[in-house]
């Protein structure tokens, strides 16, 4: 958003970059959705209009669970790239400390790890954008896992829990299917 608002100017130049900082720790240390995502989805938004605006952050969200991630790295660790299938902090952070052996969750190696994530996101989510400003944006490389699908068919209208979802319901879940 930065670098928009620099080269860009308007509309990217009227959000102050401070309207983010809160997003950290998956929203002010609550855990929940990757806060690296946040801003990515709002340039989409921005930027990408109709069906190809819900694709791009289909894509991105899909992306976001099946990335090893970080693949960026500043040079300082030798960090392991985990893909960690959610896009919530707790979970991302937690698979990615459980795969490495690394942490605790304050460490270096563990912010240079999210510093990383939040890189790459937002490297995919340019190379997406840029795609569809040039007209060659095609969805679908990235996909919900099916098993989604599946919990959604029941739990989505009558069946508690209640729910929207797009990611794997087993990971936290019991699988009664």
């Amino acid at each position: 958003m930065g670098y928009l608002a620099e080269e860009v100017g308007y509309p990217f130049n009227q959000i102050p970059m401070e309207a983010y900082i809160s997003f950290a720790g998956g929203t002010e240390g609550w855990g929940s959705m990757c806060g690296s995502l946040i801003a990515p989805i709002q340039l989409i938004g921005m930027v990408a209009e109709g069906e190809e605006k819900s694709a791009m952050i289909n894509e991105l969200m899909a992306f976001y669970t099946k990335h090893p991630f970080p693949e960026y790295q500043t040079g300082e660790f030798d960090l392991p790239k985990v893909a960690v299938n959610s896009t919530l902090c707790h979970v991302s952070v937690t698979r990615w400390m459980d795969e490495s052996g690394m942490g605790p969750r304050g460490s270096a190696e563990r912010k240079a790890r999210c510093a990383g994530v939040v890189a790459d996101v937002c490297k995919f989510t340019a190379q997406m954008l840029n795609d569809y400003v040039d007209g060659k944006f095609k969805a679908g490389e990235f996909t919900a896992p099916s098993v989604a699908g599946e919990c959604m068919a029941c739990h989505g209208d009558n069946v508690k829990p209640f729910a929207f979802g797009k990611e794997s319901c087993t990971d936290c879940h019991e699988d009664h299917r």
